[in-house]
């Protein structure tokens, strides 16, 4: 992230008055949570490009990590007072302030090195000559690694040395977020941005997780056309297999033909003809022989072959029934992987398991919208906060208590007219005012939808919305309504 922008979001975030709760990390993402406080401070370590920002949307798994205890021991209840940046480099400081046991004020730096090749996370406090003090890092560095700096417990705290030419110009905003993730000062393109922060939220959310997402998923799709081409070669194998296994019955002849013309059999002969009592009319059959082995050798041979085919054609006719399910499962998954929008494994794989526990009531549209409905309130809250996306829509009634309808926006395209009032009618359906008229529907983007800490299951608040007053309709009826106008669209 170059300089500017770094340090036109610090000064816009530069005031702060939030208590340190804990650091949780996922992958090369890291996540400040504060108490009372709906918003926490993600923290990009991406090697692409790194950053910082505020969000409301906990999008991704943040979990606890052994690696974080020692920084939120020593951060714990400690006040983010000011947020400030480096006037040489791509260095954002936190400086914390809390009481020690001796009431005396300590004041702690929280130092978040956005430098490529030296991406860390430094914790440091001040000592009694204004000395900050490392008193962890996320990365420790000896002179082994780096001759020039270290960065271990107990040692001073010393930037990294780089050669980077900084950028005091001014920003101008507003800025467009361009599809390929650029930035476009001074546009009055759409999306465009006079925050930092959301402008920062929305490039990692709607572009670098959506590019390492895209990436994943096209991997995922070749690892399964690869195991389903390896099946479908083993189909066709245990295919060819079947088919000769079938000839037990031309097996059993040979042998019993064999059997009763024994006497006919001569050392060295490569066939033998004989009558097929098998068959009306007693047709001759010519029977191929194996010139190195005995009559008795030669009628054992087809026995063995008969038998085997018998006990061969149940098997193999096991194995092709389930290698064709094993078919039917992966092609099953390279559809749903290939349809979803949602790649990364770990947020798959909660969301596969959201959906198995809360199974929401779900109508598709086409590739660009589906709608989603929670059907409790514990869905409603997992259906808004956790599943939804920024850009998506959120219906729900004025007044009346209801449910949370969600339409999932894929493409972030305009929302049409006729999809709007039917979203707005079938949210009015799932509400107490669902055998009345002209109800009156809000409607706003997710991203303006807010739940409160430590609020009822269900219970939200919102700003930005609209609000229409509509007749309710029935869930069956909206989906033949779908079916007519959308299904081919």
């Amino acid at each position: 992230m170059k300089y500017k922008f770094l340090s036109a979001w610090t000064k816009q975030n530069e005031r702060q008055n939030l208590y340190f709760f804990s650091l949780r990390k996922t992958s090369d993402q890291y996540a400040i949570f504060f108490k009372k406080s709906d918003r926490f401070l993600q923290i990009n370590l991406a090697s692409e490009d790194s950053f910082c920002f505020f969000s409301e949307y906990e999008q991704l798994s943040f979990l606890e990590h052994k690696n974080l205890s020692l920084f939120k021991r020593y951060l714990a209840n400690a006040n983010l007072r000011e947020i400030s940046i480096s006037q040489s480099d791509r260095i954002i400081f936190l400086h914390f302030e809390k009481t020690d046991i001796y009431n005396q004020k300590e004041k702690l730096l929280l130092i978040l090195e956005f430098i490529p090749h030296y991406l860390n996370l430094i914790l440091t406090k001040k000592n009694e000559t204004g000395k900050d003090i490392v008193l962890e890092a996320l990365k420790k560095i000896s002179f082994a690694e780096n001759r020039h700096r270290q960065v271990l417990p107990g040692l001073e705290y010393s930037p990294p040395l780089s050669n980077y030419q900084n950028e005091h110009a001014a920003v101008s905003l507003p800025i467009h977020l361009s599809p390929d993730g650029k930035f476009i000062e001074n546009s009055s393109e759409s999306p465009s941005f006079d925050s930092l922060n959301e402008l920062f939220e929305n490039l990692y959310y709607e572009h670098i997780l959506r590019r390492r997402e895209q990436k994943i998923k096209e991997k995922k799709i070749r690892e399964l056309e690869k195991q389903i081409a390896k099946k479908e070669n083993k189909s066709e194998k245990l295919q060819r297999e079947l088919n000769e296994a079938k000839a037990e019955k031309k097996w059993r002849q040979f042998a019993e033909l064999l059997k009763g013309n024994f006497s006919e059999i001569k050392s060295g002969m490569k066939s033998v003809s004989v009558k097929n009592y098998f068959e009306e009319g007693f047709p001759i059959l010519e029977i191929p022989l194996f010139p190195d082995k005995t009559a008795r050798q030669n009628v054992e041979f087809y026995f063995k072959k008969f038998k085997k085919a018998k006990k061969g054609k149940q098997i193999i006719s096991k194995q092709i029934e389930i290698t064709l399910a094993e078919i039917s499962q992966l092609k099953k998954r390279l559809e749903q992987i290939s349809q979803t929008e949602i790649f990364t494994e770990k947020i798959a794989e909660n969301q596969n398991k959201r959906q198995k526990k809360e199974h929401f009531k779900t109508l598709r549209i086409n590739d660009n919208w589906q709608i989603y409905v929670g059907r409790t309130a514990k869905e409603n809250d997992l259906l808004t906060t956790k599943f939804a996306k920024p850009h998506d829509w959120w219906f729900h009634t004025r007044i009346y208590h209801g449910t949370h309808l969600i339409l999932r926006n894929y493409k972030r395209l305009e929302l049409p007219e006729k999809l709007k009032i039917l979203c707005c009618r079938i949210a009015a359906y799932f509400s107490k005012a669902g055998k009345s008229s002209n109800v009156p529907v809000d409607y706003t983007q997710v991203r303006f939808v807010r739940k409160p800490r430590g609020s009822a299951s269900g219970l939200v608040t919102y700003t930005n919305q609209k609000t229409l007053y509509v007749d309710p309709i029935s869930w069956r009826d909206a989906a033949k309504i779908i079916e007519k106008e959308w299904s081919q669209k």
